[in-house]
């Protein structure tokens, strides 16, 4: 264990979002001027290629003149990716473990953690049952009948997001 970084890794449509706007979203939610002295839970930002690298290491830069800081105390690497690997599927989507029956039904659909992982469907779930999504109830109402969970599910997460509209 010693030498791996626990780290996500994100598909996106640089159509749809750019990855400088990414990068913007990570440094809002990230505190980048601590670090953990743990390889495994260390501060980065991962590159694969030297675009990316350049405008990573502009990000980090922008980062620490908004924060007032300079940029030697800013504790987040940038770094290439190598390797990604994938964590056991009882260690993807976290949030929905407070779902047992949900959690059940997706593992059951999708069997290996590559593709629990790469499930929209489970992504979307985690993220409206944990935390960190800004939660737009009414759109995860429209967009749940598509996931095609079991109609008992279904009901049961109705119920919920109803409440908290």
């Amino acid at each position: 264990m010693g030498d791996h970084t626990e780290a996500i890794s994100i598909d996106f449509d640089p159509k749809v979002i750019s990855y400088e706007q990414l990068l913007d979203h990570f440094w809002n939610a990230h505190r980048c001027d601590r670090n953990n002295s743990s390889r495994q839970y260390m501060n980065a930002v991962f590159y694969q290629n030297d675009n990316q690298r350049k405008a990573a290491e502009t990000s980090r830069v922008k980062q620490a003149e908004r924060l007032g800081i300079s940029i030697g105390d800013v504790q987040t690497e940038i770094l290439p990716v190598l390797k990604f690997t994938y964590a056991e599927n009882y260690h993807q989507k976290y949030y929905l473990t407070r779902y047992s029956d949900v959690r059940e039904f997706l593992s059951k659909t999708y069997p290996d953690a590559k593709s629990l992982a790469d499930s929209t469907v489970a992504t979307r779930l985690n993220a409206y049952l944990g935390s960190g999504m800004k939660k737009d109830w009414k759109a995860f109402l429209a967009e749940l009948p598509s996931y095609g969970l079991p109609d008992k599910l279904r009901s049961q997460l109705e119920k919920q997001a109803k409440k908290m509209l």
